[in-house]
């Protein structure tokens, strides 16, 4: 039987799509994006854009900025092409104003921030927007959450007896559920409405 070798390049975009769903998107980003079009298609899948974690993470729970080099790549390079299909993104306090300076992220519903410094996110925010920010470390041990809005990424949060809902966009069926697997305990909850439903 004669020798044959297959190239990343030759499998089906839908079968790349499967092995990149397994893989680090930050990492299959910056290692594939511009080697040739068949691969930016398929890195330009929401599968591989839609949530970005632009931090590094050692083995005791220490958190870092991306390397130079590939925080470089991404504020110059990537980062421009794909800012609009990002929808959740986590960035620390020494890189994140060079990446927010790439562009406007205008589909992001959520932004996570590690090592983070007050000063920093006050220069980030305008009054307005800084007040619907929630913050919090995990074991959330508060008793109350307010201002939750259609973004909510959910979670388990076992102490909380008492929530208020935000609508900045219509509430879907979806949300609900999401919120009552989130607060098993829920004894109050509190609702502002500001667009009805037709």
């Amino acid at each position: 039987m004669a020798n044959s070798s297959v190239q990343l390049i030759d499998l089906p975009d839908e079968l790349l799509l499967i092995i990149f769903k397994k893989l680090n998107n930050v990492e299959l980003l910056y290692s594939l994006m511009c080697i040739n079009k068949q691969l930016d298609r398929i890195l330009y899948d929401s599968i591989v854009t839609r949530r970005l974690t632009l931090i590094r993470s050692s083995s005791n729970r220490h958190f870092f900025s991306l390397r130079d080099e590939m925080l470089d790549r991404f504020c110059l390079e990537i980062l421009p092409k794909i800012h609009r299909k990002i929808e959740w993104l986590t960035v620390e306090s020494l890189s994140m104003e060079r990446i927010f300076l790439v562009d406007d992220y205008s589909n992001l519903c959520q932004l996570d921030f590690v090592s983070i410094q007050w000063e920093g996110l006050e220069r980030l925010f305008d009054e307005e927007n800084f007040a619907r920010c929630h913050y919090y470390s995990y074991p959330y041990t508060m008793k109350n959450y307010d201002k939750i809005s259609n973004n909510f990424p959910g979670g388990l949060f076992k102490c909380v007896r008492q929530i208020s809902l935000f609508d900045e966009h219509p509430f879907q069926h979806d949300f609900f559920i999401k919120i009552s697997q989130a607060f098993p305990f829920l004894q109050k909850l509190t609702l502002e409405n500001s667009q009805p439903q037709n």
